[in-house]
């Protein structure tokens, strides 16, 4: 702590002026000059000053007065004893101090001194008296904390003992070398190069080689090293004695940015073992020539072999092919059909997923064929054949079962919803004008839609009711689609409906974003979460559980995305960039896979002039541990941004911990499943994961407090930020922002 230093009053002796008498306004002017610069230099001061007189303070400036834990004002007068550990402490410093001040010279120790909270650190101390003719003008001190450089001093020196046990008692050979020659060495590097303890310390590497050109391309590997590179290679070298050794070396440099540091050496010997493989690879190649001499009349044959077989196998693919599908399209046929349709219905079963059949036709197509010929009308199949199948997956299958009939199958859908956006984007591609003999022509189809299990448990049975629903839908009125039953219409069509607003949420401004408070577990808010709702003219506030999943499904997320990333940089840097306070946004598993999204990011932190380091970015779990090497590459870029990473949901089901310590992510967000039970019997699980990011250099956020429980048991745990309704409710953005402007 600090406080205001009572200058005023306080310029110390022997400042005034020299030489030639001045005039009293002169002296004035001088005195003032040099009162404001001393002043001046006290207060800025990176390092503590205070002066002394009777063996109390009579002065200091505010870096002392912080370094002590006390205010500067509060601190004069005090005696001197009140900054030492105690009487004893401060009575022995003054036995060395006071000859050494008393005769005019400078005190320089170090010595344990006590901040105002009782807690003491290591200080060196400077003193000198201020006036060596006046003793009684005191004293000047000047004090520096050197706590950390003592430990620094520390470690270094615990360090080089390691090292030193190290090098004792490794079994392999160790040497330092700097301008190719040998600085330090251990035992076993003498050992196995026949010199005694010291010899070889200082000699030139140039007697390790049998001839210059050995010793002038062990130089080409140490030019070859990089930022923390390493090369290893196998040669011979030559003892002391004269006789050759076979060695494994592995050359690194001691510090890449400094290459005249020298590098370090690793040497193995395997001379045995280089014996054995060399006898080995003799052999080997032996009898590799035995057996190529004997082989070369059955390779031919075998060669002919291969290609008849090649040859039949080409053959019998064409027969099958034309068997399996439509001589016209290209597509499977209802042989194919059949059996695909029964695989996906297995599948489903096993993993109690669903199965969704499309049964299309196209309306009034014999209109084609009756007035423009059959010739036209294949051309228009064929186009509408291969716009099908860019609107299916690689895993969905589409069949022409005769006519203009077509059946779509898709497998392992999670929702019957899903196989109602495949049906809309059919009819939009079906709407799209085809050309043939000239002609525009326009055609409009109508989809009947079953479902397993829930419209049939086999194909032929959800086959006939996917028809039994498209004819519904053509005595609806054609161009749309239906169910089989009633319910999953009245499903699809609130599905679609919603699909159709949410396009338009966006240029109609009913998107909003809220702002979710972050506390430190110390206290004070940390950062904010930015929280996306919708503000519906009819349906009224829509959360986001109720709409992102089908943003993700059409691919909206990604416009709606980079929307809000762009609304929570602009709200970051409206509060105040000098407030150093993040505000996180979610990114969705789509998002996160966009090869854009480094580029978004960067735009929006461009346009909106918010720092980097003040955008936190959640990504899903799930999102990082399906793929970590896509992921990690991802990452890496936005590393490169500045902005911060955090997983999201963590612990929920996929945590890998060795992706999680190859990710370069700063955060992790505690799923809230975990935090909902953390003050029953899920303590040790965030306790675990708090330590294990601790370990790795990550902090740790609990998501979803809601009682003191939970919040005590968090911060237990080692967590630390909590976030949740507890401790403050998500809201508007100009609410959110009252605390700050």
């Amino acid at each position: 702590m600090s406080g205001p230093v009572p200058f005023e009053d306080s310029v110390p002796p022997e400042i005034g002026p020299r030489g030639a008498e001045p005039s009293v306004a002169g002296y004035a002017g001088r005195a003032r000059d040099a009162q404001l610069e001393y002043k001046a230099i006290l207060a800025t001061a990176s390092i503590g000053i205070a002066f002394t007189r009777e063996r109390k303070f009579t002065l200091c400036n505010p870096k002392f007065a912080e370094m002590l834990g006390w205010k500067a004002d509060e601190l004069i007068g005090q005696p001197g004893d009140v900054v030492y550990p105690s009487r004893e402490s401060y009575e022995a410093l003054g036995a060395i101090a006071v000859p050494v001040l008393g005769d005019g010279r400078q005190l320089d120790v170090e010595w344990e001194v006590r901040r105002k909270d009782g807690t003491t650190f290591l200080a060196r101390l400077i003193a000198k008296m201020v006036s060596t003719t006046d003793p009684k003008a005191g004293t000047v001190w000047i004090a520096e904390d050197i706590t950390a450089r003592k430990r620094q001093a520390d470690e270094v020196a615990r360090l080089l003992r390691e090292q030193e046990a190290i090098l004792d008692t490794a079994s392999i050979g160790i040497c330092f070398v700097r301008e190719r020659q040998i600085v330090r060495c251990n035992q076993r590097f003498e050992e196995l190069f026949g010199y005694g303890a010291g010899e070889a310390n200082g000699m030139s590497t140039r007697q390790y080689y049998f001839t210059d050109d050995d010793f002038a391309s062990s130089g080409s590997y140490v030019a070859q090293l990089g930022a923390g590179e390493k090369q290893t290679f196998e040669q011979w070298l030559r003892r002391k004695d004269g006789s050759r050794i076979w060695c494994k070396v592995v050359v690194k440099a001691i510090d890449p940015r400094q290459p005249a540091e020298g590098t370090i050496g690793i040497f193995e010997d395997i001379t045995a073992e280089h014996g054995v493989l060399e006898s080995l690879e003799a052999v080997r190649a032996a009898l590799e020539r035995a057996v190529g001499e004997r082989t070369v009349e059955l390779r031919e044959a075998n060669e002919r072999l291969q290609a008849e077989i090649a040859d039949r196998r080409q053959a019998e693919t064409r027969a099958q092919h034309l068997a399996d599908h439509d001589a016209l399209t290209g597509l499977p046929n209802r042989r194919l059909l059949e059996d695909r349709l029964t695989q996906a219905l297995a599948l489903s079963q096993r993993n109690r997923e669903q199965t969704a059949v499309m049964f299309v036709d196209l309306d009034r197509f014999k209109i084609i064929n009756d007035s423009l010929g059959h010739t036209a009308g294949d051309a228009v199949l064929k186009e509408i054949s291969e716009r099908l199948v860019k609107q299916l997956r690689v895993v969905d299958t589409i069949c022409r079962i005769g006519g203009d009939e077509f059946i779509v199958v898709l497998p392992e859908i999670k929702r019957p919803s899903d196989a109602a956006s495949v049906a809309a984007k059919i009819l939009e591609t079906v709407l799209h004008p085809c050309e043939a003999e000239g002609r525009e022509l326009h055609l409009s189809a109508s989809i009947g839609i079953s479902v397993f299990p829930d419209d049939g448990r086999d194909a032929e049975t959800l086959i006939r009711n996917a028809d039994a629903a498209m004819y519904h839908a053509k005595e609806t009125g054609r161009a749309n689609f239906q169910f089989f039953t009633d319910q999953m219409n009245q499903t699809a069509s609130r599905r679609i409906a919603l699909e159709n607003d949410l396009r338009q949420a966006v240029l109609k401004g009913e998107l909003r974003v809220y702002y979710q408070p972050i506390y430190a577990a110390a206290g004070g808010v940390a950062a904010h979460e930015a929280l996306l709702r919708w503000q519906h003219p009819t349906r009224g506030v829509i959360e986001p559980a109720d709409f992102i999943q089908i943003a993700e499904d059409t691919g909206l997320i990604l416009r709606l995305g980079e929307w809000m990333l762009g609304e929570a940089c602009r709200w970051g840097t409206f509060i105040g960039t000098e407030r150093k306070m993040p505000v996180c946004v979610n990114l969705s598993p789509r998002q996160f896979n966009d090869p854009k999204l480094p580029d978004v990011v960067a735009q929006a932190l461009k346009s909106t002039g918010l720092p980097p380091e003040l955008l936190e970015l959640e990504v899903p779990e799930p999102a990082l541990m399906h793929n970590a090497d896509i992921a990690l590459a991802v990452l890496k870029k936005l590393r490169q941004i500045g902005v911060t990473v955090a997983i999201d949901g963590f612990g929920a089901a996929y945590s890998s911990l060795v992706a999680l310590r190859q990710l370069p992510v700063h955060k992790l967000k505690v799923d809230r499943s975990l935090v909902a039970e953390v003050h029953r019997d899920g303590k040790a699980i965030v306790a675990g994961i708090a330590g294990l990011a601790h370990a790795l250099e990550l902090k740790v956020t609990a998501v979803g407090v809601e009682t003191e429980a939970q919040k005590a048991a968090l911060i237990a745990c080692g967590c630390d930020n909590l976030q949740g309704y507890l401790l403050g409710a998500p809201a508007d953005a100009e609410t959110a922002a009252k605390d700050y402007v």
